[in-house]
Order: structure tokens, then C-alpha cells, then sequence
């Protein structure tokens, strides 16, 4: 993944807000931190830490 976030508005960014909106409430805590760093790592351009994981 490159350090450059994604462009407002773009299909890849409302995808990963559209997975992350998905997954709270769901049945899968796994699959909500997946889709919260995804939707992070899109929208800043940064990488979550493993740190920053173990807390969500």
C-alpha cells in the first residue's frame, strides 16, 4: 500500500465505508477490525500498526 490516501468520493473509498458500515453490529469482531483498518489505511494513506490492532 502506498502512503497516499485515497480520493474523496472514490468507488475503493465508499466500498471500504460501505464493508466497514456492514460490519458493526455483525457477528464478526474479526471482520469489523479488518474493515475499520481497511477503511483507515485508504482514507489517510498510512499503515495501522499492530499496536493500534490489538486496540480495536
Amino acid at each position: 500500500m502506498s502512503n497516499t490516501a485515497i480520493v474523496e468520493g472514490s468507488a475503493e473509498l465508499e466500498a471500504a465505508r460501505a464493508r466497514y458500515r456492514a460490519s458493526i453490529g455483525g457477528d464478526s469482531h474479526s471482520e469489523f477490525v479488518a474493515a475499520k483498518v481497511a477503511l483507515v489505511e485508504l482514507g489517510t494513506g498510512r499503515k495501522v500498526s499492530e499496536e493500534e490492532i490489538d486496540y480495536l
